[in-house]
């Protein structure tokens, strides 16, 4: 096949539920290929994903920890066509999960999804991280940023995991960090490439995990929202309206720069941890 014809590929890690599951039905052309480690669960997702999407679908298993489960993923996509994007929507809150596993998934997944990126994707193709407005409460600092960007280096996730004092909750904050680090540290890179990279920090987005979050922190979440400007929770289609137009080459002048979906409550955010 040549120019046209040939297929475009899309892949959403953590598209079987929540915020990736709305990002891979706002795609409406292409092959989008959703990921996870759960085979069933993509499955089902893929079959709901036909009723209701424009774009062909399919699923493979990944675990965004592994560096050799997303090389695999990433060599397949290629393999069916040209690879344009990769959204990175794999991850897990700091409720009822260990500080190892939210760094491991949150910042290391994302610089395996980096690398792979960079490899495979096609002229012009663009990756987008889901990081998240928690991030900007963390101050940037040289005492941790080069671990925050290159996760994979020998002892750089325990001494991330030494600065949150045995806390999730602020793992994933450092992590988040870190994904909106990356993509600054790596804009350059990609641009000689002819590639994209940025990443889309949700504010609190009614998926199941927030829902989870809600019950385990009622008090905060109720006065978050009542200090958000938009004075709403967020959609997970709000989220895909954002990656969506990011990806297309209407926004083909934005890279290297996080966006900011959380209904303006990032302005007021810093205050309410201090």
């Amino acid at each position: 096949m040549k120019g046209d014809d040939i297929m475009k590929v899309h892949v959403i890690t953590g598209g079987g539920s929540g915020i990736g599951y709305e990002i891979a039905k706002a795609f409406d052309s292409g092959l989008v290929i959703i990921t996870g480690r759960t085979e069933e669960k993509l499955k089902k997702a893929c079959e709901e994903l036909e009723k209701t999407g424009k774009a062909k679908y399919a699923y493979k298993t990944c675990d965004v920890s592994d560096k050799t489960s997303v090389m695999d993923l990433l060599e397949f996509a290629s393999e069916k066509g040209d690879l344009m994007t990769v959204v990175n929507s794999a991850g897990v809150s700091g409720v009822g999960a260990s500080v190892e596993a939210v760094l491991n998934v949150d910042l290391k997944g994302t610089k395996f999804i980096t690398d792979a990126a960079y490899d495979h994707l096609a002229n012009g193709g663009v990756l987008i991280n889901i990081a998240s407005m928690m991030g900007h409460i963390v101050p940037v600092s040289d005492a941790y940023i080069n671990e925050l960007i290159e996760p994979d280096k020998d002892g750089a996730i325990d001494k991330i995991a030494s600065l949150v004092n045995g806390n999730s909750d602020n793992a994933y904050n450092f992590a988040k960090l870190g994904v909106i680090e990356m993509v600054k540290a790596n804009a350059m890179k990609f641009g000689k490439k002819g590639l994209r990279i940025m990443s889309v920090s949700p504010g609190i987005i009614m998926t199941e995990m927030a829902k989870n979050a809600q019950s385990e922190n009622a008090d905060i979440m109720k006065k978050m929202v009542e200090n958000t400007p938009a004075q709403r929770t967020g959609k997970p289609e709000d989220i895909a309206n954002a990656v969506k137009f990011l990806a297309n080459d209407d926004a083909s002048f934005i890279t290297g720069t996080d966006l900011l979906v959380d209904g303006g409550l990032s302005l007021v955010l810093k205050s309410m941890y201090q």
